[in-house]
């Protein structure tokens, strides 16, 4: 499969912010547990999660950040539909 295909087929929502799936390329990935729980949790922080002690609000905060931005990203891909407009009258 070309290179190219992976962004062609990659819905656009998640190649733009929060989560910017091709914005890094390469991770690396050591052999060790110890470090490779590390890394994982570098890939997990890039894409907005919140360490599981972070506190309630601080996750539900964050959470509440990416359903709106995907909210925003998901109105402009459709052109505005939806969104209330005021002083119109159907």
């Amino acid at each position: 499969v070309p290179f190219p295909n992976f962004f062609q087929q990659t819905p656009q929502v998640l190649q733009r912010p929060p989560y910017k799936l091709f914005d890094t390329m390469a991770v690396p990935l050591y052999p060790s547990v110890e470090h490779r729980k590390v890394s994982l949790r570098h890939i997990l922080r890039s894409m907005g999660a919140v360490p599981c002690d972070a506190g309630l609000l601080q996750r539900r905060w964050q959470l509440l950040r990416c359903r709106f931005a995907v909210a925003r990203l998901a109105r402009r891909q459709s052109g505005g539909a939806g969104t209330p407009q005021v002083g119109v009258q159907p």
